[in-house]
């Protein structure tokens, strides 16, 4: 049976969860392809924008007080509310009316989101004025205490089995105004991807919901409920996971055209082995155009910016800048700084020293370390776990808990289901997961012990009911890891299955 505790701390998901540091530096490449970028994006003239459109996304909780750069070096959100202020100033002067969203992926994911369960996050948003922050793949297991307490509107782009939110305190769009202007804004996650095409890239819960959630789609029924007036305000669609295809989506624009849709914001994330330049059309150009924040690994460090000048009834684009997030941007505002500057102590107090490391530990012993942790989840006579679970190694010197959270890419509880040898052989080999079993495991069905994230995987692979998981007292794999180092530090030297356990390609 799943834990009525689930709902409290966390929801199963098939998403992965990015590198949690979010500590990232900006390119040279990527900096001078923007610049260029951004020389054919200019304003026109002097025409002064009607709108500005700011939107963030994929923080992924890296909001940490700046006297803990010994943990996270590197923080853009000062900047971030500095440019923020410095464009509201100007808009001020000249009539411009500014909106400020964030596109999702960002209350969540770091070792100080854990710590404050994301408080630093909504402190982040309240105090620089947020007007609405999208929900996506990585803000699963944020819960609506979480969320009751964000100034913003909430929007989610998932919905259960009865066609609602997938977490209670959240809407599938809304309305917003600025003075006398209206924007009407509607989540989405992935275009018009369907998790049959990607089954590993969306949640398959969400927040309150245990159930299997599914992306919305009928935006005609969601637009419809926002009682838009044809062409009033200002209509956008976000677009959280926004992978450049090599044509246009004809089909899709067409749709969001039809409804009335002017603008698109959109999120993409370019990997460690792609060129930093946006080789295609610029998006800006698509009917309607997408306003595109390029994200470099997983990193969360740029703005974009969108200026609208309304012809008529059409909106046409003064201005798409990518701007990255430093002090050659905006000057950093002390007002964040100080507010976020009081979480400094608890994050301090729970980032304790482990174990002091004579010599670096690669990712594939992190692996073998995680694993011997599990084998200690009382009942458990197999373990099957991933070095997709590992996203880094551990450095020479001291070893403290923010190190190993930012190894592990998830922080989904500890589970346990009741698999036979087929079954167990079958999600290996589906999974492509790394196999220990007790020597002593005998019995026709073995009690496995993963992650929720690979436990809701291989429930789903082999078509097992949902209460086939089990969770245990472990409130996540870093939890488990952290409580079995700090009662076994001599674990950090473990390169094989401890003594009575076998790695094995078959069960």
């Amino acid at each position: 049976m799943v834990s009525d505790g689930m709902v409290k701390f966390i929801a199963a998901r098939r998403a992965r969860r990015g590198s949690p540091s979010g500590q990232v530096k900006i390119p040279s490449l990527l900096l001078a392809a923007t610049l260029a970028f951004l020389a054919g994006c200019s304003p026109s003239g002097d025409e002064v924008a009607d709108v500005t459109i700011l939107h963030s996304g994929r923080m992924r909780g890296n909001v940490y007080p700046l006297s803990l750069q010994s943990i996270a070096p590197l923080q853009h959100y000062p900047y971030l509310a500095g440019y923020v202020r410095q464009v509201r100033e100007e808009a001020a002067k000249n009539g411009t009316k500014v909106f400020l969203l964030d596109l999702g992926d960002s209350l969540d994911g770091s070792f100080a989101a854990h710590v404050t369960q994301s408080e630093n996050m909504v402190t982040f948003f309240n105090e620089t004025g947020y007007d609405a922050i999208v929900l996506s793949n990585l803000d699963h297991a944020v819960q609506p205490e979480v969320l009751a307490r964000l100034k913003a509107k909430v929007l989610n782009p998932f919905q259960n089995s009865a066609g609602q939110p997938a977490t209670e305190g959240s809407v599938f769009a809304t309305r917003l105004a600025v003075d006398d202007l209206p924007l009407f804004l509607i989540a989405n996650f992935y275009g018009d991807t369907t998790s049959r095409d990607f089954p590993d890239r969306f949640p398959t819960c969400f927040g309150t919901t245990l159930s299997e959630v599914t992306p919305v789609r009928d935006y005609e029924k969601v637009l419809a409920s926002l009682d838009r007036q044809p062409g009033e305000g200002i209509a956008v669609l976000s677009w959280m996971k926004f992978e450049s295809p090599k044509d246009q989506p004809k089909s899709f624009l067409k749709k969001l055209r039809h409804l009335g849709i002017d603008a698109i914001l959109a999120h993409r994330i370019y990997g460690h082995n792609e060129k930093a330049v946006w080789a295609t059309e610029g998006t800006e150009h698509w009917k309607p155009p997408a306003s595109l924040n390029i994200l470099r690994n997983n990193g969360g460090f740029a703005l974009a910016r969108l200026d609208l000048k309304r012809d008529g009834k059409k909106w046409r684009v003064l201005r798409q800048e990518l701007v990255p997030m430093t002090a050659n941007s905006a000057p950093s505002d002390p007002s964040i700084v100080e507010a976020v500057a009081r979480f400094a102590p608890a994050i301090a107090r729970a980032d304790t020293q482990l174990a002091d490391l004579p010599a670096a530990i690669s990712p594939a012993n992190v692996l073998t370390i995680s694993m011997t942790a599990l084998t200690a989840e009382p009942g458990t006579q197999a373990v099957l776990y991933s070095d997709q679970s590992i996203r880094s190694g551990w450095t020479a010197g001291p070893l403290r808990a923010s190190q190993v959270f930012n190894a592990l890419p998830w922080t989904t509880p500890i589970v346990q289901l009741s698999l036979t040898p087929e079954q167990i052989r079958a999600a290996r080999e589906k999974l492509n997961l790394t196999l220990w079993q007790a020597d002593s495991a005998t019995s026709p069905s073995l009690t496995v012990t993963t992650s929720w994230y690979f436990g809701d995987l291989i429930a789903s692979r082999l078509e097992l009911p949902p209460e086939s998981l089990r969770t245990t007292p472990q409130k996540s794999e870093f939890d488990a890891l952290v409580t079995y180092l700090k009662a076994h530090p001599e674990a950090v030297g473990a390169t094989a299955p401890p003594p009575g356990w076998t790695e094995s390609a078959n069960p």
